[in-house]
């Protein structure tokens, strides 16, 4: 799938605007009127990956730990006679080594002494394939390495829309039914369509991903089926992004709950995969997402009519599970210990650094950290009995911290890689490495530069920043200074983030073959530990990248009187704003997937600055001047009233032109001083802009919504 995986950029540190909207959400459910209804709370996390012993940083305060979690989430049920707990899928994958060394199976026991009721598949579940995900929820001996017996879930894993080739029926239960306080809760199961994109195929062999409608079909069916046994109180469990902004709740969860019928019998979906909040109601369905990591969890209230079986009422909280005043709890603490005591190098230093291995302007120029964790991915073992890779490439906004001065711990580095993202391996030919490099720099809507200078491993190049971008790469060689020849075929490793087309390094989503292999941060650990066994950690500028700096006697910039497309005014918009939220597709019918501008059109829809017409977005269209201040006037809080606008519209010479659906925001930007007459007394809302003309239009609507 080309699209970008926010997933793979985590949500370790929450803003703290964030967490306000938790609060405004998640207001506390209103007591039933008929007094007779049974109250039960769904207590639930999602995305955990196994982080038993990781300390997140929420909003500047430490939060997470499964120690932490446990005790919020005995708290919570302890609070409610009737309530279940749940996992809303990845609760292992991209996990802690405290979990992984072991295939998850410390993650797997403290689940079960949790005492979980329901859980999911999320797509991480998938990464070692469908023997590996068997054994760690039925029981038996993984299959990799052969080293660890899995106990098995004590609870109920559902899953409905992962069919099994060989026998074309459902991987696991597609569904089961709960009962609480004498009334009966049905959860269905899914997991994003996108799971194959983002595993190894080996990952999912002989299985396949039902479509989005097929999707739609079969909740349809299983809901129905759980009808007919009674249950009319029905929960998705989606391993399917949300996020809710402003009110407003979007993603693929969210476009399940519009899919399905007004009347359907689902009360909830329950989101996840994008590491995000989400608290909002679609088409009926209370739509909830409790971030990652065991820094939050969601307490769904149902209040269920014992009669009938409906959900009366329903609202949900999203708690931050801050460490602060909380005391850890002892089981859960035995567990990490048990693994601790089994992989004492957990707890040992892995080395030492004088503080010079830093990623100090790792966004414009090679840096020594950059330079050591290229290494590391370079090296990395995809499985596949090949060689290191040709080169490697990292991108600077996944580089966190630095390396500490003194002892140097796993912790540490966790810090500098927290996201989890997979490695992959892709075949580009020296063409498309050049192209790569060039689209490190990019263009703000202001005009000013949007540089990432990718942090490399095998090759060299010099840039020469008095040329133009298609001509800046210069001297591109390998390591020793062979030529990097256009024609040839090389292979490459990047993180999952970077393949899918992420900081606009889109040509690599056209590599000529694409390998899922480890996640990054067990690759960076044990590259550090099998490269300076516990010794001085080492690293340096190499002259890698040589940077030639622009001349400081600068041309006049030009003025550029090209129409600007109804794309490309939207994507200065969005980066502008730098919005980064989506994790799904745009859904216009004639906007690709990978068209450049995907991204940005997605990233608009989800804000609630566009919406397009007959299903299309027409986006190599020019804009004109209404259709600009349609979309800018999304921004601005405070509307002049109809009359209001229709008065200042009215003032033109050419008002009555103007088109009824934009007279309103024709006019607020008028009202704020944004837009002004195209000449004379004359609005002109039926031409088209130009370059800088949209450009000024932007930073004055986006200048507004900041004061």
């Amino acid at each position: 799938m080309y699209w970008k995986k926010v997933l793979g950029q985590g949500t370790i540190r929450v803003a703290t605007a964030a967490l306000l909207l938790t609060q405004l959400l998640g207001a506390a459910g209103s007591v039933s009127a008929a007094g007779k209804d049974v109250e039960v709370h769904l207590i639930g996390i999602n995305d955990f990956h196994g982080q038993l012993d990781t300390t997140s940083i929420v909003s500047d305060k430490k939060a997470g730990t499964a120690p932490i979690l446990a005790t919020y989430l005995k708290e919570a049920q302890a609070k409610y006679e009737h309530s279940l707990l749940f996992h809303n899928g990845d609760s292992v994958g991209a996990s802690a080594p405290v979990s992984s060394l072991d295939r998850d199976e410390p993650t797997m026991e403290w689940m079960n002494m949790m005492g979980f009721d329901v859980a999911s598949l999320g797509n991480h579940e998938f990464d070692q394939g469908i023997a590996a995900l068997k054994a760690q929820i039925f029981g038996g001996l993984d299959p990799k390495e052969g080293k660890v017996t899995h106990a098995g879930a004590k609870f109920d894993y559902v899953n409905a829309n992962v069919i099994e080739t060989a026998t074309g029926k459902t991987l696991i239960k597609p569904y089961v039914i709960k009962e609480v306080g004498g009334v009966k809760i049905g959860f269905i199961g899914l997991v994003t369509k996108s799971t194959p994109a983002k595993v190894s195929p080996s990952g999912t062999a002989g299985v396949r991903f039902l479509s989005a409608e097929e999707e739609v079909e079969a909740v349809n069916k299983y809901a129905k089926e759980l009808q007919d046994q009674g249950v009319e109180t029905i929960i998705v469990l989606a391993h399917d992004p949300a996020s809710t902004k402003e009110g407003v709740t979007t993603g693929e969860a969210a476009d399940l709950a519009k899919a399905l019928p007004a009347d359907s019998p689902v009360d909830v979906i329950v989101a996840g995969d994008n590491h995000a909040l989400a608290n909002g109601e679609v088409n009926g369905k209370l739509i909830v997402q409790a971030y990652s990591y065991g820094t939050a969890f969601e307490d769904i209230k149902l209040m269920i009519d014992p009669a009938t079986g409906d959900v009366t009422e329903k609202s949900a909280t999203v708690t931050t599970t801050f460490q602060e005043g909380v005391k850890e709890d002892p089981e859960s603490a035995a567990i990490i210990k048990k693994s601790l005591d089994k992989h004492p190098e957990l707890t040992k230093p892995v080395g030492t650094t004088d503080g010079s291995v830093t990623r100090t302007d790792a966004y414009n120029n090679e840096a020594a950290l950059g330079n050591l964790i290229a290494d590391s991915m370079r090296e990395a073992d995809f499985g596949d009995k090949a060689s290191a890779a040709d080169f490697a490439f990292m991108n600077p906004g996944g580089i966190r911290a630095d390396l500490p001065k003194g002892d140097v711990t796993f912790a540490d580095l966790a810090k500098i890689q927290p996201f989890g993202n997979t490695l992959v391996k892709l075949e580009l030919t020296g063409e498309q490495i050049k192209t790569l490099l060039q689209q490190q720099w990019g263009t703000n809507a202001d005009g000013t530069p949007n540089t990432k200078t990718l942090q490399i491993s095998g090759l060299k190049y010099t840039a020469d920043f008095n040329k133009p971008v298609a001509e800046r790469v210069t001297g591109l060689t390998l390591e020793d200074g062979t030529p990097i020849d256009p024609a040839k075929t090389y292979t490459a490793v990047v993180n999952n983030f970077m393949a899918a087309g992420g900081d606009n390094y889109k040509v690599l989503v056209d590599a000529k073959s694409s390998l899922a292999g480890p996640i990054d941060l067990d690759v960076f650990y044990q590259y550090i530990v099998d490269t300076y066994k516990g010794a001085s950690i080492e690293a340096k500028n190499e002259g890698r990248i040589t940077n030639v700096a622009a001349s400081t006697e600068q041309p006049e910039t030009p003025v550029n009187n090209e129409s600007i497309t109804r794309a490309e005014f939207v994507t200065a918009l969005v980066d502008l704003l730098k919005l980064n939220e989506v994790t799904t597709a745009p859904a216009f019918k004639d906007v690709a997937a990978n068209a450049a501008y995907a991204d940005a059109i997605a990233e608009a829809t989800h804000a609630g600055f566009i919406q397009g017409y007959g299903g299309n977005f027409h986006p190599d269209r020019d804009i004109t001047r209404e259709e600009a201040a349609t979309i800018l006037a999304k921004l601005i809080k405070d509307q002049a009233s109809d009359k209001n606008a229709a008065t200042i519209i009215a003032g033109f010479e050419d008002g009555k032109t103007v088109s009824t659906y934009a007279v309103k925001s024709m006019a607020n930007l008028i009202d704020k001083g944004i837009l002004s007459a195209a000449e004379k007394n004359l609005l002109q809302p039926k031409q088209g802009l130009s370059t800088n003309d949209a450009k000024a239009l932007i930073q004055k609507a986006v200048a507004a919504k900041a004061s």
